[in-house]
């Protein structure tokens, strides 16, 4: 049966009764090597060949469609093109939660501009930096976070890492003071693009999930804890053998907060990693820190941006979509000698939106998986648990 349904043979993405099918093959394998069976081991092999191949395809969709002010954009009734990206959305998050989305409306060479600016922040003297510039800190979650002050993952040592949150300009909680010149007209000019493409990506996620157009656009009306990040990963000691040891993690494996995470990766940046998760979370208390890690490859292209789902997306459909678990590690000494540069930005709900499970996604006599909870609420435990206490 699972050799008639081979995802190689029928052309279509591993889902998750594969994956644990390919477990139980896992244990099958055990036994064999016990048994000494070499045939069976052959057999066994190739069909765990087929489907790790087959987990690390992560779709690349053309958003062009829900650029168009048409169908489910202006409430009606979603487009035939719009249908299908929907449902190609549906079926990524049903499983692992990633895909790489084309066209999703940014102006051209902003995205390079914004490269540009960032680089020039971080290559400011450390020094000059941590004096002066305005530290990010759980309640204004914008600013600049130095080296080795956080730490995603508290099983693991601090994030190998530095940033700059930027957060909704209206709110005047983002202070510029010491970045570079020119800095905050680039980063704010990316957020505004980002806005707009945050309505067009909640309307297309409500569309796949069969929800009303509108459903997560109300939840993201003001945007007051949506963040801008900009991250720089500097070169750092070339890994062991083990890519689970602590000297080869960035940052530790972690679900983003909120409802999705637009990633944009420079050329070169190497090492993300992702993890389907059963549940909303994972690393820490969570566990499942140490295996079933799958690389994702680069872009195909530089208008390619990496979004993956939430944690709180998950919450809202009770985990019927997945909050994709991720990491990045150093893949070999060559990735460890250069400088990685990624931005993000995190799109969470309205801090009094309350996220409750839909009742869509509950069945009859069953309990939702999760209790209630205001996304400010839910964001403050997070950002708090990220911080390294000062001695």
């Amino acid at each position: 049966a699972i050799l008639r349904s081979d995802p190689a043979r029928t052309g279509r993405a591993a889902s998750l009764g594969e994956i644990e099918a390919r477990t139980r093959l896992s244990f099958a394998l055990i036994r064999a090597k016990a048994r000494r069976s070499y045939r069976t081991l052959f057999i066994i092999n190739v069909l765990l060949s087929s489907f790790i191949s087959q987990m690390t395809t992560i779709p690349t969709l053309d958003f062009a469609a829900f650029l168009k002010d048409e169908g489910a954009i202006i409430g009606e009734e979603p487009t035939v093109g719009q249908a299908r990206v929907a449902s190609q959305i549906n079926d990524a998050c049903k499983d692992h939660g990633f895909v790489f989305i084309r066209n999703l409306g940014l102006p051209d060479g902003l995205r390079e501009k914004t490269f540009e600016a960032s680089r020039g922040l971080f290559d400011l003297d450390d020094q000059y930096k941590r004096d002066n510039l305005c530290r990010s800190n759980p309640e204004t979650n914008a600013g600049y976070a130095p080296f080795g002050s956080e730490s995603t993952n508290k099983s693991r040592p601090a994030d190998l890492k530095e940033a700059f949150n930027t957060r909704l300009p209206a709110l005047g909680l983002t202070d510029f003071s010491g970045t570079p010149e020119g800095y905050k007209e680039t980063a704010t000019s990316f957020w505004a693009a980002l806005e707009v493409a945050m309505d067009r990506y909640a309307i297309a996620i409500a569309t796949a999930l069969g929800l009303p157009f509108d459903y997560f656009k109300g939840k993201l009306q003001k945007k007051n804890l949506c963040t801008l990040r900009m991250l720089h990963y500097p070169p750092c000691d070339p890994p062991s053998t083990d890519p689970n040891s602590l000297e080869s993690i960035r940052i530790g494996e972690h679900t983003d907060f909120g409802l999705f995470t637009f990633l944009f990766l420079a050329s070169g940046a190497q090492g993300l990693q992702i993890k389907p998760v059963a549940g909303g979370e994972v690393g820490g208390v969570a566990g499942g820190e140490a295996s079933g890690w799958v690389d994702v490859p680069s872009p195909e292209s530089d208008d390619t941006v990496v979004v993956n789902t939430g944690a709180l997306l998950a919450r809202w459909t009770n985990d019927t979509w997945r909050a994709t678990a991720h990491r990045v590690i150093v893949p070999d000494a060559a990735a460890a000698a250069v400088h990685r540069y990624s931005i993000a930005c995190f799109c969470d709900p309205d801090g009094e939106s309350i996220v409750s499970v839909h009742s869509k996604f509950v069945a009859d006599g069953e309990e939702p998986r999760y209790p209630p909870i205001t996304g400010l609420e839910y964001l403050l435990m997070k950002l708090n648990e990220m911080q390294i206490k000062k001695p």
